[in-house]
């Protein structure tokens, strides 16, 4: 009968795969993965012991991270071919060897041998809860809209593109990696003006801007002669000399008083087109500052790395308010699409609260 240890290893065991199996949507071979796991455990041991690493005895590989190496270690090998072949490749000692042997030497480097980072807060600090809640409560919302509106669907992916970057720019902040925060909110400045505009400068627009994804990778369209053709046309029709620009931002032509303004008031750039369609050019100093470091500069090892993560925490929140204040019009027009209206009135109730939390985070950071 197995002793207490070996249960809770057990549970631990099947608890994990579970979570991995729904994280993934895939049915596991417990069998074969619970007899690798068995055996990476004791070739982790014996590579610790080959390289002279000695851990304290709280120091080693979670049982949970040995579960999840090796669960994607076999199916990044397998998930592409078909269930004959992964049984097969099961059987084989020489991919079982290679198995064991490899997940052991990623552990112990991976988990050992890492040198990481030092960041200014973790993934359980509240600054970071508080961004991951607000950014995971609004997906789940978002996830309960069900329909064949195309404007709903279209507006529907872009909400949550924007809100799994604003997940990883707070999981480089965790991780202390301030810089590569920062650029990365630059791209979702750029995602949160579109959404602004898309959102508030009539239906219409939003269908002329898919329209204009034609012109996107030319390369290898099939009809890439005919596209380009009107591409020429729709250039010489607005009156466009920058074809790069045209491509980038030519579906701000279809913005009303746009062309009247062209040259003026407005350009085919970010600064002079996007973002001040979307009414945000007051911010342009910030994405001018983030622009700085998106190639390596001096500016990357002069600033130091705390003011990198004040910037993003604070840029981040603004962007937030922005996109949910445009998510909360999405939801109140789309309501009865949703197949639980009811969470959807909820969401409208709470989401300030959850803004507020962030606030609040904030003003403590900015008194640091």
């Amino acid at each position: 009968m197995p002793n207490l240890i070996d249960r809770m290893e057990e549970n631990l065991f099947s608890a994990q795969l579970a979570r991995l199996a729904r994280a993934t949507s895939c049915e596991p071979h417990t069998e074969f993965l619970r007899e690798m796991f068995t055996l990476v455990r004791k070739q982790y041991v014996e590579e610790l012991r080959r390289r002279g690493i000695r851990l304290h005895p709280l120091s080693g590989a979670r049982l949970d991270e040995i579960v999840s190496y090796v669960f994607y270690y076999h199916r990044f090998h397998t998930a592409h071919l078909p269930p004959e072949t992964v049984e097969k490749l099961e059987q084989d000692e020489n991919y079982r060897n290679v198995l064991v042997r490899d997940v052991a030497v990623y552990i112990v480097i991976n988990e050992h041998l890492n040198v990481e980072k030092r960041s200014n807060t973790s993934s359980y600090s509240p600054e970071i809860a508080a961004y991951n809640m607000a950014c995971s409560y609004s997906l789940f919302t978002l996830g309960t809209f069900r329909g064949a509106d195309r404007r709903m669907l279209g507006m529907n992916n872009l909400f949550k593109k924007a809100l799994v970057t604003a997940k990883s720019i707070v999981a480089l902040l965790a991780a202390g990696n301030s810089c590569d925060a920062v650029i990365l909110w630059r791209h979702l400045h750029e995602l949160e003006c579109v959404l602004i505009v898309l959102g508030t400068k009539g239906e219409e627009l939003f269908f002329d801007y898919v329209r204009h994804m034609e012109f996107f990778d030319l390369e290898h369209n099939p009809d890439a002669e005919a596209v380009q053709e009107r591409l020429a046309e729709e250039c010489k029709k607005y009156g466009i000399k920058e074809r790069n620009a045209y491509i980038n931002y030519g579906w701000l032509v279809h913005l009303e008083g746009f062309c009247e303004g062209y040259g003026k008031e407005y350009r085919l750039n970010f600064k002079d087109g996007l973002q001040k369609a979307a009414g945000q050019s007051a911010r342009h100093a910030a994405y001018a500052s983030a622009s700085k470091i998106l190639h390596p500069s001096a500016w990357v090892v002069a600033i130091r790395d705390d003011k990198f993560y004040k910037f993003t925490v604070f840029e981040l929140f603004r962007s937030l308010v922005n996109i949910v204040a445009q998510i909360k019009e999405y939801i109140a027009r789309y309501r009865e699409a949703s197949v639980r209206p009811g969470e959807c009135d909820a969401y409208l109730r709470t989401i300030d609260g959850y803004l507020g939390m962030i606030a609040r985070n904030n003003k403590v950071i900015a008194s640091r």
